[in-house]
């Protein structure tokens, strides 16, 4: 899904919700995704839990969730 389709989504959703119409959206032109490279800076792990409000890498922080700290440096 791109930038163009969420949106879209997120327009009709809230028309619906408002009882209006969804606006007309222009046709969005679909082109195939590039492959996928995985790699491993990419990688998170899905182990390490945070089970207090601080951040790992910088405890004097508050956590915002970025998972920095789960990730492989990237």
């Amino acid at each position: 899904m791109n930038e163009a389709e969420l949106r879209s989504l997120v327009r009709t959703a809230v028309a619906r919700h408002l009882g209006h119409a969804p606006p007309a959206m222009p046709a969005v032109a679909h082109v195939a995704p590039a492959p996928l490279t995985l790699l491993s800076s990419h990688a998170v792990y899905a182990g390490l839990v945070n089970v207090t409000d601080d951040c790992l890498i910088e405890p004097a922080l508050k956590c915002d969730h970025c998972g920095y700290c789960k990730s492989h440096g990237h």
